[in-house]
């Protein structure tokens, strides 16, 4: 039995592996897209990078001059 599409993207972001800044998912224009499959597709994206990094390729976010801040809420 396979992991429902937001189980799977939880224990991604949830699981202490790593640091995800920034992250943003656009579901487009498809009127069918569940929340469900738009959280499966993330989670194969989330997965898929991991894989990439481990695998050597630098993590190489878009950089900005903007100063950062934080929210409190």
């Amino acid at each position: 039995m396979s992991e429902r599409g937001m189980e799977k993207l939880h224990s991604l972001l949830f699981d202490g592996e790593g640091e995800l800044v920034n992250v943003k998912f656009f579901p487009g224009n498809g009127r069918s897209l569940t929340r469900d499959q738009l959280a499966d597709a993330g989670a194969d994206m989330i997965r898929a990078a991991r894989e990439a990094w481990k695998n050597g390729v630098p993590s190489n976010p878009p950089k900005t001059n903007v100063e950062k801040t934080t929210l409190h809420g």
